[in-house]
């Protein structure tokens, strides 16, 4: 764990990408077989859909590690499709020491679906302790 809110890729994290990966390799594979000969319009819509909601949610669930300074930082998702990468490193310009570098990818602990969650739990202790829990 780095901190509150990273912590570092584990083989879970990598399974969870390459499933949700394949899932879309195979949306995509069938939405070929159907769509491509004779619409092959709605079929590209299926395609940058598919690839937008994979690189949003790619940027959302993981930040970098800068290897010169040590500093954690999120990308955007323009940035995240436009940079190159590596199986577990990313070429990025650190926005604190200003250096590109091939950044070591690591996790949001606290992804979009457990914020609400960990706020709540966080409030809930706070009011605890104050004593109106």
């Amino acid at each position: 764990m780095i901190g509150r809110k990273y912590w570092e890729v584990t083989k879970k994290d990598w399974f969870r990408t390459a499933f949700l990966f394949f899932i879309s390799i195979i949306i995509l594979g069938i939405s070929t077989l159907l769509l491509l000969p004779e619409y092959w319009y709605f079929w590209l819509l299926i395609v940058i859909v598919a690839l937008a909601l994979l690189l949003k949610w790619h940027a959302k669930n993981f930040a970098y590690r800068c290897p010169r300074c040590g500093k954690v930082f999120e990308t955007s998702v323009l940035e995240d499709l436009l940079s190159p990468n590596g199986v577990n490193k990313k070429y990025l310009q650190c926005p604190i020491c200003k250096r590109r570098a091939w950044a070591e990818i690591i996790r949001i602990k606290e992804a979009p679906f457990l914020r609400n969650k960990l706020l709540f739990e966080e409030q809930n202790n706070t009011d605890y302790e104050k004593g109106k829990g």
